[in-house]
């Protein structure tokens, strides 16, 4: 549903005490988006509306078919010019990044009188005009840090690749510079892990600019269901009915693990004949995508690829977890994990390397099986364990349900609208700036 602008952003009335109004700031957003930070971003900013807050999206217009404007559920979301894929591209994606930049310092110039707080998503360019703004016109501003990748990596790798030794160890220095200065001078950082708190930690930052607060799903959405509505759910997804269903869900891409784990497949088979492997999800929108080379790859592992099953993109994760009997995340690294925290919620038993949230909720052998990352014997021995201890899984699954209680997205929708209100009304707060 299109918009109105002119009642989309309207200005304070001068002496008015009212709730804090949020412009969120991201340069993915769902919809159309699919991931882990696009789906937080959108889960956070309709939970803050539902609170009665008054929230718009600014993001990056993904394709040249995207509305540049519409109301979503409430959430007032605008796109920005240019469109496309700008990470992995180094200098290439430099014009494109500016235009992104400079169009966004002026709308936020120019709508200074109709926010009063701006929350970032991410450390890439966003904070260069969020920070400096919100200074300038007596704004609070609050960074996320989607992944501790931001502040190990401020310029990816797959960009410095595609430049020389001295420019590229030259603009890592300049970016790493530029980030520590925008965090500094940001109103608070949000930490989404201890990981990432540890990290800013070392980075310098005070502990009392720092507040934790995870990233969220909706467990009345994931949640786990008898086996019969499970028998049920495998049937209307069209899954064998007696096979032990393995889960893979996430973007196809290399840093995900998934290539790992579709060419050991003809291995694991041999051991556990009786699994069937799912694979839930795209490489689209990912500079590592590796969903051709997934799907060549089953259909060279012949019989093998006959127990593997490429479903795509689903608007349908939860009654894949539902139906399924384990779920594997085999990943070099996550920011947070929201995948793998659905996958705890819905009580599946998961099988995970110790990235993100992993090492705060997953416990080797009580809720769920961890092994490392790039580790092809770690990796078979966790699901030998995992199926060594079948006779556990509703144990194990209600043990993974508990470890995630405190995500529930009410809970920290109220973490997010309390920490606004604390920062635009400091005195009422009880706190000072």
């Amino acid at each position: 549903m299109k918009s109105d602008s002119r009642t989309a952003r309207r200005a304070r009335r001068p002496g008015i005490a009212e709730n804090p109004r949020i412009y969120w700031l991201t340069e993915t957003f769902y919809p159309p988006q699919i991931g882990g930070v696009e789906f937080i971003a959108s889960h956070l900013s309709h939970g803050l509306v539902a609170t009665g807050l008054e929230v718009h999206v600014i993001t990056r217009k993904p394709e040249t078919s995207c509305l540049r404007e519409e109301s979503i559920d409430g959430v007032h979301v605008r796109r920005i010019d240019p469109s496309g894929l700008s990470k992995g591209k180094g200098l290439r994606a430099l014009p494109a990044m500016l235009s992104f930049l400079a169009r966004l310092t002026f709308m936020l110039i120019h709508e200074a009188r109709c926010y009063d707080v701006l929350i970032v998503s991410g450390m890439k360019i966003i904070p260069l005009a969020a920070v400096p703004i919100a200074a300038l016109f007596g704004k609070r501003c609050i960074i996320r840090i989607e992944s501790t990748a931001e502040l190990q990596e401020p310029v990816s790798r797959q960009s410095l690749r595609s430049m020389h030794g001295g420019l590229s160890r030259a603009l890592q220095n300049v970016s790493a510079w530029l980030q520590r200065k925008m965090l500094l001078h940001a109103d608070r950082v949000v930490a989404i892990s201890d990981v990432v708190h540890r990290r800013l930690l070392r980075m310098g930052l005070p502990e009392e600019k720092i507040s934790q607060i995870p990233n969220a799903i909706d467990l009345s959405q994931f949640h786990p269901v008898s086996r019969a509505e499970r028998d049920r759910l495998r049937a209307e997804l069209s899954l064998p009915h007696g096979a032990t269903i393995l889960l893979f869900a996430a973007r196809l891409s290399r840093a995900k693990g998934i290539e790992l784990l579709v060419k050991a497949w003809p291995r694991i088979l041999v051991q556990h004949p009786e699994l069937f492997l799912v694979i839930v999800g795209s490489g689209d929108g990912a500079f590592d995508a590796c969903e051709t080379e997934i799907a060549e790859s089953i259909r060279r592992s012949g019989r093998a690829g006959e127990r593997i099953r490429m479903i795509g993109v689903s608007q349908r994760v939860r009654h894949f977890l539902q139906a399924a009997d384990l779920y594997i995340s085999p990943s070099d690294y996550e920011g947070f994990g929201v995948g793998i925290v659905e996958a705890l919620a819905t009580a599946r038993p998961c099988l995970v390397t110790p990235v993100g949230v992993v090492p705060q909720l997953v416990r080797n052998g009580e809720n769920g099986f961890v092994f490392p990352p790039r580790d092809l014997r770690g990796m078979l021995l966790a699901i030998d364990h995992a199926l060594a201890e079948r006779d556990r899984w509703p144990e194990i699954g209600r043990r993974a349900r508990d470890a995630v209680s405190f995500l529930d997205v009410g809970t920290v929708v109220q973490q997010y609208a309390q920490l606004c209100e604390e920062l635009v009304h400091p005195r009422q707060s009880g706190l000072q700036h």
